[in-house]
């Protein structure tokens, strides 16, 4: 199983609202950073509880931790994805993980998977919001 198999966002279907985490995923020396998030209106409680047994199954499925590999959180918080309008909005911060230390580094994976969408993100200290530039070039850092 090799890294690129692994998609580097997931966000559940039928969605607008949805709690994320940021993941770190690593195997025989190499990391990779996914995304993965789930509706809030599809589970009331143990959100973020649910996004890591997925990923846990996920990755056993696909014979990544028998094969050594090993996962952690890395933070998270929300994102309003609006179809309508093509907007992503990142937000707030996981209640259980924290916020995670590069919400741009997200913001850049979203927009490489929405890639028709506006992506800006709010930190949790900074009420500003941030954009991602037109036009930028995503997919190296992402």
């Amino acid at each position: 199983m090799e890294f690129a198999e692994i998609d580097n966002v997931q966000l559940e279907e039928g969605g607008v609202m949805f709690r994320y985490l940021l993941i770190q995923i690593e195997r025989n020396g190499q990391t990779k950073d996914i995304v993965r998030g789930v509706n809030y209106q599809s589970y009331r409680e143990g959100l973020e509880e649910k996004i890591v047994q997925a990923v846990e199954r996920e990755l056993r499925d696909r014979d990544f931790i028998e094969g050594g590999g090993v996962f952690k959180v890395d933070g998270g918080g929300s994102i309003a994805l609006n179809p309508y309008q093509e907007t992503v909005i990142l937000f707030g911060s996981s209640q259980g993980y924290g916020v995670e230390q590069d919400r741009e580094c997200v913001a850049k994976m979203l927009g490489v998977a929405y890639p028709e969408h506006t992506v800006s993100w709010f930190g949790v200290d900074d009420p500003k919001s941030k954009d991602l530039e037109s036009g930028e070039d995503l997919s190296e850092e992402a």
